[in-house]
C-alpha cells in the first residue's frame, strides 16, 4: 500500500501576514499561500449565534437539486459538536436520585438549547426527513450519555 505523504503541510501559510517582507520570506522558505480569510488552524469555534446564523444561510441541496448528504451529515455533526458533552450537574446527582428528584435549572436550559437547536438545524435543512431523523439520532445519545453520567455519579441509579 503506498503511504501517504504530509511533509508538504508544514509548508502551508496563511493570509494574514504583518509585512510584505513576512509574506516574502515564507515564500523564499518554499511556503505555499492559501488566501483564505481565515486560518481554520487558529480560529476559534463559532460561538452559537454564527452557527445558526451560518445554518440558515446554507444550502443543503448539491448542485443537482438533489439532497447534499455531507452538508446533512455536517449539520447532524455540527449539532452534536454544539451540545457535547450533555451538560450534568454533578454536586446536585451526588444528593438527588434520577427519577425521583427535579433536574437542576441548568441541567433544564441546557435541554432547553438543545430542542431550540435542533429545531433551527431542522428548520435551515428545510425540515428535510434524512436529516431529522439524524437529528433525533444525536439527540438521543446525548439523552443516552446524560442518564449515564447521571447514575454514574448518584451510585448507579438510572432515570
Amino acid at each position: 500500500m503506498q503511504e501517504l505523504d504530509f511533509t508538504g503541510l508544514n509548508k502551508i501559510a496563511y493570509k494574514g501576514f504583518e509585512t510584505e517582507e513576512a509574506r516574502d520570506s515564507l515564500l523564499q522558505a518554499g511556503d505555499t499561500i492559501v488566501n483564505s480569510p481565515e486560518n481554520p488552524f487558529t480560529t476559534s469555534a463559532p460561538t452559537e449565534s454564527s452557527a445558526t446564523q451560518e445554518r440558515t444561510r446554507e444550502d443543503l441541496t448539491d448542485h443537482t437539486g438533489g439532497r447534499d448528504y455531507k452538508r446533512l451529515y455536517r449539520a447532524a455533526h455540527d449539532f452534536h459538536q454544539r451540545h457535547n458533552p450533555p451538560e450534568v450537574v454533578r454536586d446536585y446527582w451526588k444528593d438527588h436520585r434520577p427519577g425521583e428528584d427535579d433536574i437542576p435549572e441548568a441541567e433544564a436550559q441546557y435541554w432547553t438549547r438543545a430542542a431550540q437547536d435542533i429545531a433551527e438545524t431542522s428548520a435551515a435543512g428545510n425540515n428535510d426527513p434524512f436529516l431529522m431523523a439524524l437529528l433525533s439520532a444525536v439527540y438521543e445519545e446525548l439523552e443516552r450519555e446524560y442518564n449515564a453520567l447521571r447514575a454514574e455519579i448518584s451510585g448507579g441509579v438510572s432515570g
